[in-house]
């Protein structure tokens, strides 16, 4: 009897390794649709946070300007300015991430109940919604991209990703702060039973209720811990799946952060170990770019190159280079490396949402059983709205009738 043998032609690495998929995170955050958006998120936060400051901030107390954010230096409990590395190495990363975010907040006023700490509260608040406001819109873009690329492998372009953010805007909003809703309406029980505690009968009663208060701060910190842990999969959420909204966001990434934690935890280790040396490469590249620039460029260029880089360092010529259409075109160059800068850190965030998309495609496939690929996308069928269709099948019978009135 003739023996039959079967050739191996490929392997679907999807099916032997799902964690694969991870490895297109990468090649997604560094298209060039994405750093964009990325960059156009981190200027606008920056922007308005800048605007609130020069609005909320009194002549005195509070400093009337904040400097730009700056995401690659800092300085730390008074020492030179550090960049991320240096302060990872020092033991200061926790430090370096506080003082990039509330660097122009004074927390001596945020500790008493003075004027200036008024406004310091209402800086912190408005920064923490315009925050919200812009990464719901271009964190929902960059995750739209990112769900359909690694998991159908389709591209996307800006304007369909823009297109499908807006009509689901709402929901990419409020998916956060409804958790964060639910929280402030447990706190209420907890507030009004303490309150009791001000009077001698009260905590008595106090003392029968307290129960209430142990099972409310028992929801808030569930609540909490899958806000913290499952906030990332909310957006991938609301751009992979058709009825995504606000209540699907919240129960898919709570199911996912509490049924699958080790899976969780493995793939965010898979995703800090691609992260590290992908920074090292898109930083490297961008300060081999502007070497190569300032070299070639010296050769010719003279001083002026030498005022641009001091420009880059400092913010400022120095006072002896002549200021007018000369300083105009010194800051010129000096913005566009600035923007090469803010490019090359945007990476950060930008792997971070493609990161998100894909840990949420890896876990909907293990809690749901969901095949990578089943990802939602708008077709001719589900293009158009009703009023879209009356107004179609409209022209359509005029077309009809003006053919048979010709014939």
């Amino acid at each position: 009897m003739a023996q039959q043998y079967e050739v191996v032609k490929g392997i679907d690495w999807r099916q032997v390794f799902p964690a694969s998929v991870l490895t297109r995170c990468f090649r997604v955050a560094i298209s060039v649709s994405v750093l964009l958006l990325a960059t156009l998120g981190v200027c606008l936060t920056q922007a308005g946070w800048q605007l609130s400051q020069s609005v909320f901030a009194p002549a005195e107390g509070v400093p009337s300007e904040v400097p730009l954010v700056d995401l690659t230096k800092s300085e730390i409990a008074g020492d030179e300015p550090q960049n991320f590395w240096e302060a990872i190495e020092n033991g200061n990363g926790p430090a370096w991430v506080s003082t990039q975010v509330c660097d122009y907040v004074d927390k001596e006023h945020l500790a008493n109940g003075s004027i200036q700490g008024k406004y310091a509260w209402a800086i912190c608040i408005v920064d923490a919604f315009w925050l919200l406001l812009v990464w719901s819109f271009v964190g929902g873009a960059i995750t739209r991209i990112a769900v359909v690329q690694i998991g159908r492998e389709e591209r996307i372009g800006l304007q369909e990703a823009f297109c499908f953010v807006r009509g689901k805007y709402v929901s990419y909003l409020m998916s956060p702060l409804f958790v964060m809703v639910a929280c402030a309406v447990l706190s209420l029980p907890i507030l009004g039973i303490s309150a009791m505690l001000n009077f001698d009968i009260g905590v008595v009663l106090a003392g029968v209720l307290w129960v209430l208060v142990v099972i409310a701060g028992i929801a808030i910190a569930v609540l909490l811990t899958g806000l913290f842990f499952g906030w990332p999969l909310m957006w991938p959420t609301i751009s992979a799946e058709e009825s995504g909204d606000v209540y699907e966001a919240t129960s898919r990434s709570f199911a996912y952060t509490f049924q699958a934690p080790l899976q969780y935890f493995g793939f965010a280790l898979i995703i800090f170990v691609m992260w590290v040396p992908g920074v090292v490469i898109v930083q490297s590249f961008a300060v081999l770019v502007e070497q190569v620039v300032f070299t070639v460029a010296g050769i010719s260029g003279g001083s002026t190159m030498d005022d641009v880089q001091q420009f880059l360092k400092t913010g400022a010529m120095d006072t002896d280079s002549p200021a007018g259409i000369y300083a105009l075109g010194v800051n010129i160059i000096g913005g566009i490396h600035w923007i090469g800068h803010a490019v090359a850190d945007a990476f950060c965030i930008s792997f971070f949402f493609c990161s998100s998309a894909g840990v949420y495609l890896l876990l909907r496939r293990f809690v749901d059983q969901t095949e990578i690929d089943e990802v939602f996308v708008v077709d001719e069928k589900n293009k158009y709205g009703l009023q879209d269709l009356l107004r179609e099948s409209a022209e359509n019978a005029a077309t009809t009738v003006t053919d048979e009135g010709t014939d």
